[in-house]
């Protein structure tokens, strides 16, 4: 049902990303949750950035934080704090590009609803079409990739070798072992799965044909170091995406389970804090470019930057103190065309710009999920050099911050909004700033919780 197992790798990564996992048929009648939200501890066992005092805000000011210079991964270390926030009100600097510019461009691959082979599920994909190349004749040619299916396949398990025990309201494998991990658990809400997948339909609609509309969820990292043994007694988050892909409708399902399972043996969770690392952020990036039919850069592309040292939160906010003894590396990935991005900061009324960094590289190792944005309360505009009319908005939560840098060699420019902290109209919003694509990035634990699918509803109707 689920894996175990990450080790360091160097995996050579494709141009276009396709779907190493089959199509499953959901076997969940006898699962069905007894209450609204079966996975209310979210708000207890804070896993959202808001909850940490390292992730929340005392972080780097964009428009004036000089970046670190690049370093082999391996090499480089970084212990000095970070001070000021991005501005969270209106400011005096303009942005470099002004956000109403951007005509609206209907996208080059434009969604279509194809039957899916599992049984009782339509799943709603994009044209298959990768972009187009012109030769030197002038001739344009598609490039072709396989459909994939919105719902995805399960992953197996291997043994841990060390101890299991509840720490401050998380499991904690390989207790006592220099590969000791920490787990969120999760709990199954089918019901919440639909409303969420009802609340994307409900966007798609507004929006209308002009605007491709994505359903990526990201699972935690319990989904694949869950001890076989202990499985039985908790969610399956698979099966929980597998019922939002069953219930889309004009929304493409963007499926990584299968796309992380296949790298299994590379590092792409923390063990010490609740966020996956960059490299299974690029992954999953990868199925997303797929799906939506534009370039993708292979990873040796990139210039890797290690972090040593990095102790997450599960240390802090669950107070797992064994984790203090089995620090473990933090790697990110600066993209080639870094020094021809403009990264613009607003407030979350999309007010107040300033032209800031991409990545915040002087923030604390304890910090080091925040390299990415810095802080999740405010709109990031990220222009690049790609020129192919295609804008992408992301509403998503912290786990969505990694995938940014993976997609300014994609798409022409970038909305990040997170949507906790968000004060506009999000059709309204969306429109103004000519989005042709919209997607969704949130984890498994927040698509499951009461609280916040109500939120990503509210950005609706504001």
């Amino acid at each position: 049902m689920l894996m175990l197992v990450s080790l360091a790798g160097c995996g050579v990564a494709k141009e276009t990303g396709t779907d190493s996992a089959k199509e499953t048929t959901v076997q969940d009648t006898t699962r069905e949750e007894e209450s609204e939200d079966t996975n209310a501890k979210d708000t207890d066992q804070k896993t959202e950035a808001e909850s940490d005092p390292e992730t929340s805000g005392k972080d780097t000011d964009p428009s004036t934080q000089q970046s670190s210079d690049s370093k082999p991964a391996g090499n480089h270390t970084e212990s000095s704090e970070g001070t000021g926030a991005p501005p969270q009100t209106g400011a005096n600097t303009k942005p470099a590009t002004k956000p109403n510019t951007k005509p609206t461009t209907k996208p080059a691959t434009t969604p279509q609803t194809n039957p899916s082979t599992t049984a009782g599920t339509t799943a709603t994909q994009p044209a298959t079409q990768t972009g187009a190349v012109t030769d030197p004749t002038g001739d344009t040619t598609v490039i072709p990739v396989p459909e994939q299916p919105a719902t995805d396949a399960p992953v197996p398990t291997e043994p841990v070798t060390g101890p299991t025990k509840i720490v401050g309201g998380c499991m904690v494998v390989d207790s006592g072992t220099a590969n000791v991990r920490a787990l969120e658990l999760f709990s199954n809400n089918f019901k919440n799965c639909e409303k969420y997948a009802g609340i994307l339909n409900s966007y798609k609609s507004q929006l209308g044909d002009g605007v491709n509309v994505y359903c990526m969820v990201v699972p935690t990292s319990c989904a694949f170091y869950m001890p076989e043994s202990e499985a039985p007694k908790y969610g399956n988050q698979l099966e929980n995406y597998n019922r939002v892909a069953q219930n889309l409708n004009g929304v493409i399902g963007v499926p990584v389970y299968g796309a992380i399972e296949a790298h299994k043996n590379e590092y792409l969770y923390s063990r010490t804090d609740y966020h996956w690392q960059p490299r299974a952020a690029y992954y999953a990036a990868e199925q997303f470019a797929a799906s939506a039919g534009v370039p993708y850069a292979p990873l040796e592309t990139y210039t890797p930057v290690e972090r040593q040292g990095y102790v997450g939160a599960f240390y802090r906010v669950n107070g797992i103190k064994e984790l203090a003894n089995a620090p473990e590396p933090f790697t990110y990935y600066k993209p080639a065309n870094l020094d021809q991005i403009t990264a613009t900061y607003y407030n979350t009324a999309f007010s107040g710009g300033r032209v800031g960094n991409l990545f915040f590289e002087n923030n604390s190792i304890a910090a080091s999920y925040t390299v990415f944005v810095g802080r999740d309360d405010c709109i990031l505009q990220v222009d690049t050099n790609v020129d192919n009319d295609r804008v992408l908005v992301i509403f998503k939560d912290s786990y969505g911050n990694a995938l940014v840098p993976f997609l300014t060699q994609s798409f022409e420019r970038i909305y990040l909004c997170d949507f906790r902290y968000f004060d506009r109209n999000a059709a309204s919003f969306i429109r103004e700033v000519g989005g042709t694509d919209l997607l969704f990035a949130m984890s498994t634990v927040a698509i499951t919780t009461s609280s916040k699918i109500r939120q990503v509803e509210n950005n609706l109707w504001k």
